[in-house]
């Protein structure tokens, strides 16, 4: 009975622990029955929070990176200059774009700046054709003129007898050549009338400079018609009026009356122009263009005048290319080199003979 007992509260202990160990291989049922809870909210408590986390920086991220795309487009200027400046250090990439963008523009203003001022020191230069002097050995001469004029005679007026032909039709007229001076200024006129053909009327007035006559302005006369060339010195061109398209002028320009007091004054106080061979080439304007008047010197020539022979120095206007219209002058050293004759012909066989009355 005894044995029986601890037989039996043996049996229970065994039972009992083993209940205990493998109670749960047993019961499926219930452990099953909370194993699909426990393990989904651990899965909820712990994958849930950990994907929340991340993925929002993540989405966020990959959201900025996309528009910081369209943006890095919008900075094509920076780009450059931070590839340049930045190269050694990244860190001043950002700061580097808007120096460079505002320094290039600036830089580039200074330079078009620069390009436009040089423009402005051209009015030193002469933009037209210029006086030239070159003699027999056809090496250019230096102008040395009295800066006051006193080269050319203060006043005077002459008188010549005109014979020529106008479109194949003979004529006589008379002629006048008068100046005066008073060592800043000038004023010179010319007149021809002829019966049948009416008058032609020339005045020239400027200033004597150390280049010898500088014309301000021309006026021809012709008729009923007048045409006016205003000299612009600073500007360095000839206004026609009637409005015509200016001619640049440079030094020595001369007009078709001060060309010859010019020619005077350059010969009384330059001897060694005198020589046979030696070439003026004098920038003329004439009422509706410029032309280049080139004058040789022939030599000295024995003229037949009515008051008897006169010694004067013969020169020769060539003609220019194209254009057929030539001159001869004699001048009168007596008279300060002033023309006792001139003899014209132009382009379209018109011929006018000018001889110095007594």
């Amino acid at each position: 009975m005894r044995l029986r007992l601890v037989f039996s509260v043996t049996a229970l202990v065994v039972a009992a622990h083993w209940v205990v160990l493998f109670g749960n291989i047993h019961l499926p049922p219930i452990t099953a029955a909370f194993t699909p809870d426990a393990p989904q909210r651990l899965h909820t408590i712990w994958v849930q929070p950990t994907p929340a986390a991340p993925p929002a920086p993540q989405v966020q991220a990959a959201g900025q990176t996309t528009p910081q795309k369209p943006i890095a487009p919008r900075r094509p200027p920076a780009a450059p200059a931070a590839a340049l400046t930045a190269a050694p250090r990244a860190t001043d990439a950002t700061p580097a774009p808007p120096v460079a963008e505002t320094e290039t523009p600036a830089v580039a203003a200074d330079a078009a700046n620069a390009q436009a001022m040089v423009p402005a020191a051209a009015p030193t230069q002469p933009q037209g054709p210029s006086l030239q002097v070159r003699n027999a050995a056809d090496m250019p001469v230096t102008m040395v003129l009295p800066p006051d004029g006193s080269a050319l005679t203060q006043h005077m007026e002459l008188r010549f007898k005109v014979e020529g032909f106008v479109k194949g039709m003979q004529y006589h007229a008379n002629a006048q050549l008068q100046w005066q001076t008073d060592g800043h200024t000038y004023q010179a006129r010319q007149s021809i009338s002829a019966f049948l053909l009416g008058s032609l009327e020339q005045t020239s007035t400027g200033l004597l400079t150390p280049q010898g006559l500088q014309p301000l302005q021309f006026v021809d006369r012709r008729l009923t018609k007048r045409r006016t060339v205003n000299l612009d010195w600073t500007a360095q061109q000839a206004l026609f009026e009637p409005e015509r398209t200016p001619a640049p002028i440079g030094p020595g320009t001369q007009d078709r009356l001060s060309v010859f007091l010019q020619l005077a004054s350059m010969l009384q106080a330059m001897p060694d122009l005198r020589a046979p061979g030696t070439r003026i080439d004098i920038p003329t304007l004439g009422a509706r263009r410029m032309q280049i008047w080139s004058f040789v010197v022939e030599g000295q020539a024995q003229l037949e005048l009515p008051d008897g022979p006169v010694p004067t120095l013969r020169l020769h206007r060539l003609p220019q290319a194209g254009d057929d219209e030539t001159a001869q002058l004699w001048l009168n050293p007596a008279l300060g080199y002033v023309p006792v004759r001139m003899h014209m012909k132009e382009s379209n066989g018109d011929v006018m003979d000018l001889t110095l009355k007594p």
